[in-house]
């Protein structure tokens, strides 16, 4: 029996106010694992920034430099 099937057979007679929890709980694993993913990305543009010498810019310095690169193009 696959983990999906598993999951089905056992929430089939939970009342309605648990089965919301079980939807809580699979949201929040949801989220957890977007976050995870963004941690993720935020630590290889740290490790970048590090490498190419930008680590001590910050938003609006990129966000001025990228609007000037703007306007000359």
């Amino acid at each position: 029996m696959s983990g999906q099937q598993e999951i089905l057979k056992k929430i089939q007679n939970f009342p309605p106010n648990r089965i919301e929890e079980v939807i809580d709980f699979i949201e929040f694993i949801e989220v957890r694992e977007k976050r995870k993913e963004w941690i993720e990305i935020d630590e290889w543009a740290m490790n970048l920034a590090k490498e190419k010498g930008f680590y001590h810019l910050n938003e609006e310095d990129v966000a001025q430099i990228v609007k000037q690169h703007r306007l000359k193009a």
